[in-house]
């Protein structure tokens, strides 16, 4: 008799969950039983700092892929490359943490089991969309909540895995399964043509562990809104997937379980300020003329300008700005009206052409920007030591530093590692010298 009493008694507590909690709350009050105590909505709040630290990709077991290349890995393991822009991050109010800035609420819905499972972060070029997905992948690494990383990166190169070579891929190429076959090399699998099995092996061998799954420039990914569908039938709780988009508008209208946010330029003169205190202590060791502008900075005329010439597009900001410390704020009374891609376009075509007319440094820089851009797609670090054996292999050796300081001064390429170096340039800049390859 007992037991079934026992049984009864379970099952009406079955029952009890699934009813709303104000049911629960009285129906437990008419028997002398007090509900228990609701868990609060929200821990303590994610602090904005949460992953500025860097990824040592070589001590940690992350799962990394090269498919990135060298700029997004890179990335991963540089120290405060991000800096928080106010009002830059639009990203839907979410209840119980409203009052949070916008990166707090992203990453705690990240790490809520509840929580969405898939982040779109869309943007326009130069917005900073793979410098906030690395933010956010270290974040979710120092948080403990991923201990792998996979995706792929929809770029317009691909490498010959027998002969190391660099093959344009045609727009259309990249598509879906396109994507799955990168995945599942990464997981050790072997690669699939049919969709749906790919999905199967990937799930199967990603069971137990705690993932993020990266995916870059999803607007070069024909149909792009079918990949996001079945990259959802592969999240969890503990597999989420971080994507960067410059259009949301042909995606198809999605399921629940989606974080879309999009990255405003920067108008406010105390953020632009900002910003470029911060660019100047990023890039002033190899540009020292930008110490020069610091003073500068105070004065809203100049700027608003500088705001109005580049539409507030943070890279355009910077790009804009090297040439005001190379030349003068009256520097900006040249630029073309162009805003956007077609501005970015302006400024990278002219650096080029001006490296052409700087006799045989110019040259080399030019000759150093193809094989930087071409070691990145393959995934290999270019260090001051690998730099220093290409220059051997030209026999222009000493022309290496001062090839060095043009691409520095006018194309602000990165260095990850200043010790050893670990150089790197913007996609939009890869993109560029990959057509002047092709001329």
């Amino acid at each position: 008799m007992s037991v079934i009493v026992e049984i009864l008694v379970r099952i009406a507590f079955q029952i009890l969950e699934k009813l709303p909690e104000w049911v629960v709350g009285k129906l437990l009050s008419k028997i002398g039983r007090e509900p228990p105590p609701h868990p609060p909505e929200t821990a303590g709040p994610y602090s904005p700092d949460c992953g500025n630290k860097g990824i040592d990709l070589r001590q940690e077991r992350l799962l990394v892929s090269t498919a990135f290349g060298s700029y997004f890995a890179g990335l991963l393991e540089r120290e405060q490359n991000y800096v928080a822009l106010k009002g830059q991050i639009e990203c839907p109010l979410i209840k119980g943490v409203e009052k949070w800035e916008p990166i707090q609420r992203i990453f705690w819905a990240l790490q809520q089991p509840k929580g969405p499972r898939l982040l779109i972060i869309a943007a326009d070029g130069g917005m900073g969309k793979s410098t906030l997905a690395a933010k956010v992948v270290r974040c979710l690494f120092e948080e403990q909540a991923v201990d792998m990383i996979l995706g792929d990166s929809a770029k317009t190169q691909r490498v010959d895995p027998s002969t190391g070579e660099l093959t344009r891929i045609k727009p259309a190429f990249y598509s879906v399964v396109t994507f799955y076959t990168r995945v599942c090399e990464q997981l050790g699998l072997p690669s699939v043509d049919d969709q749906k099995q790919a999905l199967v092996a990937i799930k199967d061998r990603l069971f137990g562990r705690r993932a993020v799954i990266v995916v870059d420039n999803l607007e070069t990914v024909r149909r792009g809104d079918e990949l996001l569908r079945s990259l959802q039938a592969l999240t969890t709780r503990d597999i989420r997937v971080v994507v960067t988009t410059r259009d949301v508008k042909d995606l198809r209208e999605l399921t629940t379980d989606i974080l879309i946010v999009h990255l405003l330029p920067i108008k406010e003169l105390e953020v632009v300020r900002t910003f470029l205190e911060w660019h100047i202590r990023q890039h002033q060791d190899e540009n020292p003329r930008l110490q020069a502008l610091l003073g500068d900075l105070k004065e809203k005329k100049r700027l608003r300008w500088l705001v109005e010439r580049t539409g507030g597009v943070p890279l355009l900001i910077q790009l804009v700005f090297s040439d005001v410390a190379r030349f003068s704020w009256e520097y900006l009374e040249e630029l073309p009206h162009l805003f956007g891609n077609e501005l970015l376009s302006f400024l990278y075509q002219a650096r080029w052409d001006e490296l052409g007319s700087l006799g045989e440094e110019g040259q080399m820089a030019r000759g150093l920007l193809r094989w930087i851009a071409k070691e990145q797609y393959k995934g290999k670090k270019v260090t001051f030591k690998r730099l220093t054996q290409w220059a051997q292999m030209q026999g222009k050796t000493d022309l290496l530093t001062d090839s060095l300081r043009l691409l520095y001064e006018r194309f602000l390429i990165v260095n990850h590692n200043p010790d050893h170096g670990d150089f790197a340039l913007f996609p939009s800049l890869v993109e560029f010298v990959e057509q002047q390859v092709q001329l």
